[in-house]
């Protein structure tokens, strides 16, 4: 048998594919027409061979054989071949060759019927009429086949038979003719059999194919759903922990200032309450950010930076943290364009810094931009080595795991909180990034970021920003929309001490009352998800049309809705709740002062 095509495609035509069997079935019964054809000479031979010339009959017996083998060996090639053969081609040379069977067949009707008594000419005729009718199986149904066979051999036999018997001539040639077409039309619904069976074979085989493909695919989501649901709950089950521990300080807090303490004491509780509600917003702020990019609702930009001044304006904020450890933050930065997103590549800067910081007690945090042109295509190289315990190297994989810390097994969250490294590595890989980590204990631990550099284009200037805390709010007018009032009343006492003056709203339309009242702010703070599934997008885009353009800011806790989709279009500035006081002043004052 033919082997099974390699190619889908060979076999998405049930024509072809039942032209491929007809010459599959044709070639194996091709082998065995040498010993038929041997048996029918030698037959003939018993019958005749006293009245024709014996040389004569050799002659034409060892001709017939001859073109068998010919047809066997074509045959033989094309079962090795398999499917590598051209179908059509195969089936004309396979058509070719049954005519000259015929045809020789039909040599020996030419050379001995005039020659025998009447009565052998008779044997002799049906014998040669009977064979087209077993060529109905060895041509396995295929018309063109028996056509070509059939009448090469029946109708010079018949105008043989027409010149010995001029009487009978027009009959023999009827009934021939009217054979022929007999055969060849069992032959052709043979044919339409066969191409009925393979167009059934063809629907199963690809609706087999089919259920294999959707099982793999159940397959492959099923494991995707298994592996991101164990995430989940180790992400919710280190996130418990952590979420926990303050909020338990918290109330031991609340109930310490409950009591009215001493002004030292209530110092010192301030304080911890700050560091404890950074540390929770530190915690907050990475699970939104892993949450948004798993849900693909982060989307980069794509404009040329230098990276090396974006590395020294982030390096420029953490100086102070370095000092404090008595750290040498050492720069070796070298100029270099890239086309990327300053967002998503300034965050992976700020947490390798931040890491290196943390976990090195003494030496140095060296930073290093510069472009790698030992590639076939140069690409822009950011490193942070630091002088560390360094990392062993079976945990190298570990660390951009969710919530995975060398060294704190106590949870300690001056040590972060064991999200960094993992959004680096989806960022990395949201940007086109590949992150690189060496590191052997005892001798330190360098992270090495690369991606593709901008070469020939003059890339857009990162200047560091001006320091919000040295611009005056004073006077300036805020709206804060919010339906809880918790953050309404903290965001005004927040907006005072700044001297803004602040005015809040709880719905639209005391929004609306607001800007009837007082006209447009210098800028308008809106949740996003208001009261009666109102959006502050939407109230933003409607004040905007009724009053003249001014700044939005738009505050929520969402990470993935079509509001939030709906803001991002609409081109409104947005921060993630919970906001640091610091981050809050800077979005104001880089929205005000660029009015």
């Amino acid at each position: 048998m033919m082997s099974a095509p390699g190619n889908a495609e060979q076999r998405a035509e049930p024509g072809r594919e039942m032209l491929i069997e007809v010459i599959g079935l044709h070639a194996q019964a091709m082998l065995r027409m040498p010993w038929v054809q041997s048996c029918l000479a030698m037959g003939l031979g018993l019958c005749i061979f006293t009245f024709v010339d014996a040389r004569l009959f050799i002659a034409w017996a060892a001709l017939t054989i001859g073109v068998e083998l010919l047809r066997a060996r074509y045959a033989k090639y094309v079962l090795v071949r398999g499917y590598d053969v051209d179908p059509r081609r195969t089936h004309a040379v396979f058509v070719s060759l049954a005519a000259a069977s015929g045809a020789s067949i039909a040599a020996g009707v030419v050379l001995f019927l005039p020659r025998l008594p009447i009565l052998y000419q008779a044997l002799y005729g049906l014998i040669i009429f009977a064979i087209p009718a077993a060529g109905v199986a060895v041509s396995q149904s295929s018309r063109n086949i028996l056509a070509a066979y059939a009448m090469c051999l029946l109708l010079p036999s018949a105008a043989t038979w027409g010149v010995v018997h001029p009487t009978q001539a027009i009959g023999v040639g009827a009934l021939t003719i009217l054979y022929c077409i007999v055969i060849i039309l069992v032959a052709a619904d043979g044919e339409k059999l066969l191409l009925r069976s393979v167009t059934i074979r063809h629907q199963r085989d690809q609706l087999v194919r089919d259920l294999e493909r959707r099982n793999s695919d159940v397959r492959v989501a099923m494991g995707e759903a298994e592996q991101s649901a164990k995430a989940r709950a180790r992400v919710l089950a280190a996130a418990s922990h952590d979420l926990r521990q303050p909020l338990h300080a918290l109330s031991v807090y609340s109930a310490v200032l409950a009591s009215k303490p001493a002004p030292d004491l209530l110092n010192e509780v301030s304080v911890n309450i700050d560091q404890i509600v950074r540390a929770l917003g530190n915690l907050l702020n990475g699970l939104l950010d892993l949450s948004r990019l798993s849900a693909g609702n982060y989307v980069p930009e794509h404009q040329q930076l230098t990276m090396d001044t974006l590395i020294a304006g982030v390096c420029a904020e953490y100086d102070q943290a370095a000092a404090q450890k008595d750290l040498a933050l050492v720069r070796d930065l070298r100029p270099v364009r890239v086309m990327g997103d300053p967002v998503a590549l300034g965050r992976i800067a700020r947490n390798l810094i931040d890491n290196a910081i943390k976990y090195t007690d003494a030496g140095e945090v060296r930073v290093f931009t510069g472009l790698d042109d030992s590639q076939p295509v140069p690409r822009a190289v950011f490193s942070v080595r630091d002088t560390g315990k360094g990392i062993p190297a079976a945990e190298h994989d570990k660390i951009f795991e969710e919530f995975y810390q060398l060294d704190n097994p106590g949870r300690d969250r001056s040590k972060g909180v064991g999200l960094g490294l993992a959004i680096v590595l989806r960022l990395c890989e949201l940007i086109g990034a590949k992150i690189q980590v060496e590191s052997s204990l005892g001798e330190g631990t360098e992270f090495r970021v690369s991606m593709p550099a901008a070469l020939g284009a003059a890339a857009v200037s990162q200047e560091p920003d001006v320091a919000a805390g040295t611009v005056s709010l004073e006077g300036r007018r805020v709206y804060v929309v919010d339906d809880e009032r918790d953050i309404r009343n903290s965001m005004r006492a927040l907006l005072g001490v700044w001297g803004v003056e602040a005015r809040t709203a709880e719905s639209v339309k005391d929004a609306d009352a607001l800007f009837a009242a007082h006209g447009p702010p210098d800028l308008l703070i809106v949740d996003l998800r208001l009261a009666d599934e109102e959006h502050g997008s939407h109230l933003a885009d409607r004040l905007q049309k009724r009053y003249r353009a001014f700044p939005v800011l738009i505050i929520t806790g969402e990470t993935s809705s079509d509001a939030l989709r709906e803001a991002h279009a609409g081109g409104y500035a947005l921060l993630q709740k919970p906001i640091a006081a610091e981050v809050l002043r800077r979005e104001i004052v880089s929205m005000i002062g660029a009015r």
